[in-house]
């Protein structure tokens, strides 16, 4: 199905694609919500739902936090922390395993989405100083 394109759906595209990291719909609608007195909570939700239908952003299910979305184009997993519910694009790796998965399985994939769940860097090494602060004070 076409949609014609709206000025409150390419400035959503747009704010998603300079956004360093994932939002969630009530994080879109505030960020947009600066800019565009106008728009509104169930504007934002259609449009990320057209959007992510078409392919055109990325939808992550996050137990957590919900549905988060990504505006980077080209193809990436993603990991969140366990600890910080931080949810992380992982640069650099894509496997491309939709035609390995079509002859297992007999079947046709239209796309495939995989996120890593662990605890990430930061939440690591705070772990890692709060072990040692706690064996320093019963030292």
């Amino acid at each position: 199905m076409n949609h014609k394109q709206s000025k409150q759906r390419t400035r959503l595209l747009e704010m998603l694609r300079n956004h360093p990291g994932h939002l969630s719909a009530e994080q879109a609608y505030l960020k947009l919500k600066e800019d565009e007195q106008g728009i509104s909570l169930a504007t934002v939700y259609r449009n990320l739902n057209l959007l992510s239908a078409q392919r055109i952003i990325n939808k992550i299910d996050d137990p957590s936090n919900g549905a988060m979305y990504d505006g980077r184009e080209y193809p990436h997993y993603h990991f969140r922390c366990d600890v910080c519910n931080q949810l992380f694009d992982i640069p650099g790796i894509y496997l491309d395993i939709d035609k390995s998965v079509e002859s297992l399985m007999h079947a046709k994939v239209n796309h495939h989405r995989i996120v890593f769940e662990g605890t990430c860097e930061t939440c690591l090494k705070d772990k890692t100083s709060d072990a040692d602060v706690k064996k320093r004070a019963s030292s």
